[in-house]
C-alpha cells in the first residue's frame, strides 16, 4: 500500500505565482484499496465505502505538516471544510484487523512530536461522522501546512487518532460547514489572508476518466481548460440564511438515445457539486425514466447500487447525458457522455451480486438515486453531483461572491500552464470584483473520441463531449426528466463523502437533513 501511494505521489507538480496557486490532483488508481466490505443490509442501501473500495476513488493532493515538513496526501473535498490528518498512533496504522475490517491502511502520518511549530488547540475537540456511523476523532491543533510550494502558518486542522480510513481530508468548503461550533479560518480562508490569493476562489478541472490527474487553482481561471462562455449561478442559501454548501439550482436531465420518450415535470432542485463522492445522485422521480430506457437494475437486495450493462462502454458513444442548470431559466447546461457514467470496477467482488441481473457483463452506474439514502428524509429533493458528472465540467467555486463558475471542460486540453497569472490563458480572481469575470474557453473540444475495443475492461473513458447543450449525434431522440415539485425549498445536504470510504458526515448534518436546513430556491 505504501509503495502504490507513493508511487502516485510522485506524479504530483506543483507550480505557484504571486496570486495563483496551482496543483496536480492525482486520482486513486483503481483496486488499490481492496478490502473486504462491510456487510449489507437493505437499510443500507447505498454504500459510498463500497464504491470507494473498489475504485481508489479520490483525488490526492501532497502536502507537508510541520517543521521540519513531515509529507503525506490528502483527498482533496469540495463538500467538506475541515482539513484533517491521521495520527501516527491511529489505531488502523497498528492494527491488522481494524485495516481488514475496514479495507484501508495508512499511508503518511503526522507525529506532532516530530515538530517544533505544532500546537494543540482543543482536545478531543475534533470529530466527523460517516454515512455508515463510524467516525474520525481526535484533536484539533495548529501547525505549518505546505501546499503548492507555498506554506500556510499556522492552520488549524484535525489530527486524528481514531479513524478507519488511513488519508486525510482536505476541505475546501465555507468555514461555516466546520465540525465545530467555534467557526476558525480554514485553509480557503488562510490562503487569502496570508496574502497567497487574492479572492476565496478556485477551478476544478478533473479531466476525464482516463486521465490519471486534474488541477486545481487556487485564485485563477484557466481559459485553455473549457469550451464556449463560462456560465454564473448563484450558490443557494439555507433557510437560515447561511452558505453552508455548494449548492446551486438544476432544473432537469435530458438522455438523448434512441427511444424517443420525453418526460416534463417540476421546480428546480439544489444540486452539491461535491468532489469527494466518487459517483452522482439524483431524486427518484429524474432516476426513473433514465434507468428505463437503459435498462438500469437496481440491486436493492445486497449491494443498494444501481448498475448497467458495461456494453455502454463501446455502445452509443453519441448517447449523452445533458444537466440543466438554472431556477426559473436554463443558465447553463453539461453533456456527459455514456461511457463516462459507465464503470467496469466489480472484478472480484461479483459473488455480492444476486443472480437475476438481465446482462451478463456488469458495471457500476455513474447516475444513483437518492432513495437510497432510506431515513435521511427529502431524500427526493437533491441532488449530489460528484466525480462521474465533474470531469465532463469545468467549475469555479467563488466564496466571496457567493457564485459557481460553470462549462464544458475541454478533456485533455494540451496546454499546460506554469500557474503564472500572467500568462494569457490565466485570469487571476479578485475579492473585490463584483462577481465573477465574464470570460470565455476554447472554441471546441481539442480532442475527439475513439470508442475502445470491444475487448476494453473500462478502464478507459473518452474525450469528447459537446459545447453543453448536446454533445453530437444529430437525429437523436431525448428522454426529459425534471423533479416534481418542492414549492420553492428543497431539503439540504450539506458537504460529502471523501476517498475509499465513507461519506464524510459533518457533526452540524452534513449528507443528512437535519433541523429542517432547506435551500431557498
Amino acid at each position: 500500500m505504501k509503495a502504490t501511494l507513493a508511487a502516485i505521489l510522485a506524479l504530483v507538480s506543483v507550480a505557484s505565482a504571486q496570486n495563483v496557486l496551482r496543483l496536480n490532483l492525482n486520482r486513486g488508481v483503481p483496486g488499490i484499496r481492496r478490502g473486504k466490505p462491510f456487510p449489507l443490509s437493505r437499510r443500507e442501501t447505498f454504500t459510498q465505502m463500497t464504491v470507494n473500495n473498489i475504485t481508489g476513488g479520490g483525488y490526492y493532493v501532497e502536502v507537508q505538516v510541520g517543521t521540519p515538513p513531515q509529507t503525506m496526501s490528502m483527498v482533496l473535498d469540495t463538500g467538506s471544510s475541515d482539513a484533517w490528518v491521521v495520527s501516527h498512533e491511529a489505531e488502523l496504522c497498528t492494527s491488522r484487523s481494524l485495516q481488514r475490517a475496514s479495507g484501508d491502511s495508512c499511508g503518511g502520518t503526522y507525529n506532532p512530536d516530530d515538530s517544533s511549530t505544532y500546537k494543540l488547540v482543543t482536545k478531543d475537540g475534533f470529530s466527523i461522522k460517516y454515512l455508515d456511523q463510524t467516525a474520525a476523532n481526535g484533536d484539533y491543533i495548529s501547525d505549518n501546512f505546505g501546499i503548492g510550494g507555498a506554506t500556510i502558518k499556522g492552520l488549524q486542522m484535525g489530527l486524528v487518532t481514531d479513524t478507519v480510513r488511513g488519508t486525510g481530508i482536505l476541505g475546501v468548503g465555507f468555514s461555516s460547514a466546520e465540525s465545530t461550533d467555534e467557526i476558525y479560518p480554514n485553509l480557503i480562508d488562510q490562503f487569502l489572508d496570508q496574502g497567497l490569493i487574492t479572492s476565496k476562489a478556485y477551478s476544478l478541472w478533473l479531466n476525464d476518466r482516463r486521465s490519471p490527474s486534474g488541477t486545481i487553482l487556487f485564485g485563477g481561471i484557466d481559459t485553455d481548460k473549457f469550451i464556449g462562455p463560462l456560465n454564473h449561478l448563484d450558490i443557494l442559501k439555507t433557510t437560515r440564511g447561511q452558505y453552508t454548501a455548494f449548492a446551486v439550482a438544476m432544473s432537469s436531465l435530458t438522455v438523448t438515445n434512441s427511444k424517443g420518450q420525453t418526460n416534463s415535470a417540476g421546480a428546480a432542485i439544489p444540486a452539491i457539486l461535491d468532489s469527494g463522492t466518487t459517483l452522482s445522485y439524483l431524486p427518484g422521480d429524474m432516476t426513473t425514466n433514465v434507468f428505463t430506457s437503459l435498462n438500469v437494475y437496481t440491486d436493492d437486495a445486497s449491494t443498494g447500487l444501481s448498475l448497467i450493462d458495461c456494453k455502454y462502454l463501446t455502445k452509443d458513444p453519441d448517447l449523452v447525458f445533458t444537466f440543466v442548470f438554472g431556477k426559473d431559466t436554463a443558465t447553463a447546461s453539461i453533456d456527459v457522455p455514456v461511457y463516462e457514467m459507465v464503470l467496469d470496477i466489480l472484478g472480484g467482488y461479483e459473488d455480492l451480486l444476486p443472480s437475476d441481473i438481465p446482462f451478463d457483463d456488469v458495471c457500476v452506474f455513474g447516475l444513483q438515486s437518492t432513495d437510497g439514502f432510506g431515513d435521511s428524509g427529502g431524500a427526493g429533493t437533491f441532488a449530489l453531483l460528484g466525480d462521474t458528472f465533474l470531469r465532463s465540467a469545468y467549475v469555479v467555486y467563488d466564496l466571496d461572491h457567493k457564485q459557481i463558475g460553470i462549462a464544458q471542460a475541454n478533456l485533455n486540453s494540451s496546454t499546460e500552464d506554469d500557474g503564472n497569472s500572467g500568462a494569457k490563458n490565466i485570469v487571476e480572481l479578485n475579492a473585490d470584483d463584483d462577481g465573477l469575470p465574464d470570460v470565455t474557453g476554447v472554441a471546441a473540444q481539442q480532442t475527439t473520441y475513439v470508442p475502445p475495443s470491444p475487448t476494453a475492461t473500462g478502464s478507459g473513458s473518452a474525450t469528447g463531449g459537446g459545447s453543453g447543450s448536446g454533445g453530437g449525434g444529430g437525429g437523436r431522440a431525448t428522454v426529459t426528466v425534471t423533479p416534481s415539485p418542492t414549492n420553492g425549498v428543497a431539503a439540504g445536504i450539506i458537504g460529502g463523502p471523501g476517498l475509499d470510504g465513507l461519506a464524510v458526515v459533518a457533526l452540524a448534518g452534513v449528507f443528512a437533513v437535519v433541523g429542517g436546513t432547506l435551500f431557498v430556491l
